[in-house]
């Protein structure tokens, strides 16, 4: 087979604005692809590393109170112990129990002065199992006898710098280190930081020795106390969960009984492969950060859209220049060129262009993973650029080849000589009114308007899960944190009460309140219980915020029955929300006031009732909620700042700052604004939905590109049409209108299809929010008029300029 490849660069050459269409178009596409790739590639690689991963799993708890569900990243501490000794199936059992460290100390030593830092994190208690299961490189220590000593500790390389900056890690075994002032511990190990991606988060390890637990710590679930079983080779997960259950339900009963009362809940446990674990989104806690598969596969179907889109651009203006090339076939074939000699050198044409846009979505890619590091989870730009990626970008580069040139090559093939030389077309056959060049332009623009649906839907609910009431004022709200390093220290021990009376003397501030940890923070919930008078106890999950007095006066929560909290150094009250009304069998708030519940051995009677507010994030319901003060938890100084004047704000916050200073010289002050928290709340759908805008943006770039091509085809191939018209009288108007009217109804035809595809998929998207904006006509109507108005514009231009030419001179050229 011979093939000149000076006849394929002549055809690029002369034809570059079409060969640019195609190349911007194709690197867009293949650009897409290859950071989806990275990303995706990215969060399927955690934890890969690890041996046996198939058959390691995490156990997670699950609860049932009053037939709503809840999950629980942890389990109970004793698990460990008993599922060791009573489940033989079980080849490993590997606890992880998170320790809660609110200060650091590195005594001084060797001429080195004191390190002092503040809350460390990712601390766990472990024993010498969890180095068994998780692969990390010794730099010092004997992994052998590493954790059997009590006070032992292991450090990260990277931690062991922050407490011995300098110093090899041989010479740290043996160091001190002082925990929460009183918990003393010996360097033992320092292991290499993990190089992969992974969930195993740790950075210190404490030595996990055994002992007996009490009765009542099974009935304890805490979310950072993991555990991780491997199950022997082919034991069946169903039968272990059958024993483990069974092995917790029995000590449950056993802590009940021994307490002589009955419990209302149902709990439940479940077992994560390691190789999922990772897209168990709806287990949090608190550390590990979760993909989801949901997200996956639809990045996979947005690269796969778009590079689609690529693709038929390619298919459409290779196509529509058949035409224009019948001729040069014609020859070729009378020279004695075969079929496939043709279909080569034309699939060749593509290559090249292919390659010639892979060049340039090599660059694209890189300034993406740039651009969009806000976005991207941290690591994928290795995956996307790595050398494993070269025989998949080979295998992406003749797919995308033979995709987009396959039809149009065989269409050429097509050609007949004989015809042509005759002056007919290109190709006998009747007209068809919905030619496959139509049909890829409809399902151009149902992929274009699917996506313009999707972003203004996503766009809908981001607005409203800010701006819908949440039943308090958070306008004009500054949160501002009293680090526990700094609570702790005998010299500033409730230093945040006067501060916050010195702070209420400032002007700018209309308001101040004392409460626990910022709305980022989590809270933490209690099994909580009331007798009623008649009937059996009821038996409810709650959450608990401690807040002082004025709390509730600065948020304007509505106070549908009696008062609010007075004030006093320890709980000894509550003000419950509707939703703990409710919960509690009490038909109004006026029937709550006077009752006595809480926990076992805190039981106060209820003083108030509020109207529901709402405190976490929309994807959850209001839950049962406890308003209480305790003098020893209230950290967080919440400022109203008066006005509405941003510029005064800060110079309210420069004054806040400077008393501040006065009271904690010691510590670096931060704030945050209460909209800021709402808004972190809601990170992963805001990236999400900022990926959609921008697949949005490139599905209407690629499919203008496409517009504006075949549109200056059509002009050309209808020259002498359009110059006839004008000769008999035809306006620009009227001409623009009839090159512009096939476009239109395509588009038209597209949103019809694209409306309830685009509904079905965000409706299945706004079901994971308990609060929803509806899905309304209006949007569809948006996205088929903004399509409308993009494709007018872009094909105005050709349109217009094609009208406005000379009649005579087109006559004359024909």
């Amino acid at each position: 087979m011979n093939v000149s490849l000076k006849p394929v660069f002549r055809h690029l050459w002369n034809q570059r604005l079409f060969t640019t269409l195609n190349v911007i178009g194709l690197a867009i596409g293949i650009s897409s692809c290859w950071m989806i790739y990275g990303i995706v590639k990215h969060e399927y690689s955690y934890d890969k590393p690890l041996p046996d991963r198939a058959d390691i799993y995490r156990l997670t708890s699950g609860f049932i109170f009053d037939e709503k569900e809840s999950f629980n990243a942890g389990v109970s501490k004793p698990m460990y112990m008993a599922l060791r000794e009573e489940v033989p199936s079980l080849k490993k059992v590997v606890p992880t129990f998170g320790r809660w460290i609110n200060s650091v100390q590195v005594p001084a030593q060797h001429g080195r002065s004191l390190v002092d830092v503040a809350e460390a994190e990712a601390v766990y208690e472990v024993d010498s199992s969890y180095f068994d299961l998780v692969p990390y490189k010794w730099l010092a220590g004997n992994p052998a006898t590493a954790m059997r000593a009590p006070e032992a500790l292991v450090l990260t390389a990277s931690r062991a710098k922050v407490y011995f900056a300098g110093v090899d890690p041989r010479d740290i075994v043996g160091r001190t280190v002082v925990y929460n002032d009183t918990i003393s511990k010996t360097v033992s190990g320092v292991v290499a930081d993990l190089d992969f991606a992974t969930d195993f988060d740790g950075q210190e390890f404490f030595s996990l020795l055994p002992k007996a637990y009490r009765l009542a710590e099974w009935t304890n679930t805490n979310g950072s106390d993991r555990l991780y079983l491997q199950l022997a080779s082919g034991v069946d997960t169903a039968k272990a969960m059958k024993q483990i259950t069974a092995i917790t339900d029995r000590k449950t009963k056993e802590f009940y009984q021994s307490q002589k009362v009955s419990y209302t809940f149902t709990r439940w446990f479940q077992l994560h492969s390691l190789e999922d674990f990772h897209f168990a989104s709806q287990i949090n806690d608190g550390r590990s950060r979760k993909a989801s598969k949901t997200i996956m596969f639809g990045l996979i179907a947005l690269a796969g859209f778009i590079l689609l889109l690529a693709c038929i651009n390619y298919i459409n203006l290779t196509t529509a220049q058949i035409p224009q090339r019948s001729k040069e076939i014609a020859v070729r074939k009378t020279l004695g060129s075969g079929r496939a000699n043709l279909i080569f050198q034309l699939l060749v044409e593509t290559v090249l262009t292919v390659a010639m846009a892979s060049l340039l979505a090599l660059f694209i890619a890189r300034l993406g993973f740039r651009l969009l590091t806000d976005i991207i989870p941290q690591g994928s730009e290795k995956y996307g650029m790595s050398a494993g990626v070269l025989l998949a970008f080979i295998v992406l580069v003749m797919f995308v080849s033979a995709l987009s040139g396959g039809y149009p090559a065989w269409l050429m093939a097509k050609v007949q000589p004989l015809a042509i030389m005759r002056g007919k077309a290109a190709w006998n056959g009747p007209a068809k009114t919905f030619s496959p060049r139509k049909m890829l332009i409809v399902l151009q623009f149902v992929i274009a308007q699917v996506f313009i649906v999707g972003a203004l839907i996503m766009g809908a609910q981001m607005k409203y899960t800010i701006t819908k009431d949440l039943g308090f004022n958070k306008n004009a709200v500054v949160l501002v944190d009293v680090p526990w390093k700094i609570q702790r220290k005998d010299a500033y021990k409730e230093k945040q009460f006067p501060l916050a009376n010195e702070l209420a003397k400032i002007s700018g501030i209309e308001k101040i309140a004392l409460g626990d940890k910022p709305l980022e923070a989590g809270y933490s919930s209690s099994h909580y219980t009331y007798t009623p008078p008649v009937g059996e106890k009821i038996e409810r999950q709650v959450f608990r915020k401690e807040v002082d007095t004025a709390w509730a006066g600065l948020y304007g929560l509505q106070l549908l029955a009696g008062r609010n909290l007075m004030q006093s150094d320890t709980t000894n009250e509550y003000v419950i929300n509707e939703t703990a009304m409710r919960a509690f069998g009490f038909k109004t708030p006026q029937d709550a006031l006077g009752k006595v519940f809480g926990q076992e051995g805190s039981m106060f009677p209820i003083v108030g009732v509020v109207k529901d507010f709402h405190l976490q994030n929309f994807h959850t319901s209001i839950d049962p909620m406890a308003l209480m003060s305790n003098r020893d938890d209230l950290s967080t100084l919440n400022i109203k700042l008066s006005g509405n004047d941003p510029k005064q704000w800060n110079k309210t916050i420069k004054e806040i700052e400077s008393k501040w200073n006065l009271f904690y010289p010691v510590g670096s002050f931060s704030y945050q604004y209460y909209d800021e928290t709402l808004e972190n709340m809601y990170k992963e759908e805001r990236n999400m939905s900022m990926l959609v805008n921008l697949a949005t943006i490139i599905s209407i770039l690629i499919s203008c590109l496409g517009l504006f091509g075949l549109a200056t085809l059509t002009a050309l191939q209808r020259t002498k049409e359009i110059g006839i018209r004008k000769v008999l009288g035809s306006s620009v108007s009227g001409i623009v209108g009839l090159l512009s009217t096939d476009f239109v109804k395509l588009i038209l035809i597209a949103l019809v299809i694209a409306i309830p595809i685009s509904w079905w998929a965000m409706d299945k998207w706004l079901t994971d929010f308990a609060y929803r904006v509806p899905i309304q006509w209006w949007m569809f109507a948006v996205a088929g008029l903004a399509a409308i108005i993009i494709a007018m514009i872009t094909i105005g231009y050709q349109s217009i300029r094609a009208a406005m030419a000379n009649p005579v001179k087109a006559l004359r050229n024909e």
